[in-house]
């Protein structure tokens, strides 16, 4: 055994490097939801697949200021004792969502992220660490719903699971939509490496001991 490669042994009984080459190891799952890319095939890197287009159609009592409407109809209404005559427009609502980033959206899955590293024999063994759901995302999944599907913020935040979304004073179309069906979210992978990640994961880690050994 050579003199550096002793040495390397000797540092990585050292709590607070293993500590630290695991905090690098972690990095590549944050850089990849901020740049919206993962690891595909060979490991090469890959752009994370987009959100479907989702949309919604409802109707409302105001005209579109774009005068968009894709049907107009004249009901009539009881006010104080009086029939009165009101024009509806149905109107198409896109998801908030819209051109956002599939992972990024809430902030939670990146927030939770981190890695956890453990001397194993002559290496270290990592853990990649987060919440659950992101191991879905990463691989993908099917759903048999139904789901509950917000398309404003206020869905979002207003819906409880379980419950009933009208009586939360949610409006289908509008707040919501609901597929019953279930749904198929596509795979994003973020957890795994590129080949870019373990080159500079590589050279970090051998500067790193190159520096902390120097002269020992």
């Amino acid at each position: 055994m050579s003199r550096w490669s002793q040495k390397v042994r000797e540092a990585l009984d050292n709590p607070r490097i293993v500590k630290g080459i695991a905090a690098l190891a972690g990095v590549w799952m944050s850089e990849h939801i901020e740049g919206n890319f993962g690891r595909g095939a060979g490991g090469i890197a890959v752009p994370h697949a987009p959100l479907k287009p989702v949309k919604g159609r409802s109707w409302s009592s105001s005209k579109p200021k774009d005068g968009s409407a894709l049907a107009v109809r004249k009901i009539i209404i009881d006010k104080d004792g009086k029939p009165r005559s009101r024009t509806m427009y149905l109107i198409e609502n896109t998801s908030y969502r819209q051109g956002g980033q599939p992972l990024i959206d809430t902030g939670k899955l990146i927030g939770s992220l981190g890695a956890s590293g453990l001397k194993s024999g002559n290496g270290i063994r990592i853990t990649m660490q987060g919440r659950r759901y992101g191991l879905y995302q990463d691989r993908g999944f099917t759903t048999k719903g139904p789901n509950f599907i917000p398309l404003t913020k206020k869905g979002r935040r207003g819906h409880a699971t379980g419950r009933n979304p009208n009586a939360e004073g949610l409006a289908k179309g509008k707040d919501f939509l609901m597929a019953w069906r279930g749904v198929t979210v596509p795979s994003r992978p973020f957890i795994m490496p590129t080949r870019d990640d373990l080159r500079r994961l590589g050279t970090d880690i051998y500067l790193g001991l190159k520096s902390i050994l120097k002269g020992k």
